[in-house]
């Protein structure tokens, strides 16, 4: 889908970007990596804000700084050294997507799974028994 970013109803896009981690170390927390970045592009208006959803609350950042494009629209990034959750202007809203991957690393449930993973490694271990037992006893009554 095309649009025209002449057009005063044009929304922005908006990406927060968060440092990468390094592999083959240890997993670190999203506040540990560094600073997040809102990277605000194809803007009309110069002078709104953009509003930072990190832990604290919500910040608000002008974007009077804002850098023109070749096509008469606006850039513009909003640091922050607290992890952006999301970040949003003009009714437009974007996701931190490296925060949720977090969430997948370390799922809700991993108690509960750790238990009826033993649960099953039980029953194995116990029909294994069982079976052997078994065996032993017909081979006892035929010999």
């Amino acid at each position: 889908m095309l649009h025209d970013p002449k057009d005063p109803s044009f929304p922005p896009t908006l990406s927060v970007l968060s440092p990468l981690q390094t592999p083959g170390y240890p997993l670190k927390t999203a506040d540990e990596l560094g600073p997040n970045v809102c990277l605000v592009t194809d803007f009309r208006l110069k002078g709104d804000d953009v509003v930072l959803n990190v832990r604290g609350g919500p910040v608000n950042v002008s974007t009077d700084d804002a850098v023109l494009s070749k096509n008469n629209t606006y850039y513009f990034a909003a640091f922050s050294n607290e992890t952006i959750y999301s970040c949003g202007m003009n009714g437009t809203i974007g996701n931190n997507e490296a925060d949720d991957a977090c969430g997948n690393i370390y799922p809700e449930k991993a108690k509960l799974n750790f238990y009826l993973l033993l649960m099953n490694g039980v029953r194995v271990v116990f029909t294994k028994a069982l079976a052997f037992s078994t065996v032993l006893t017909i081979r006892g009554l035929l010999f």
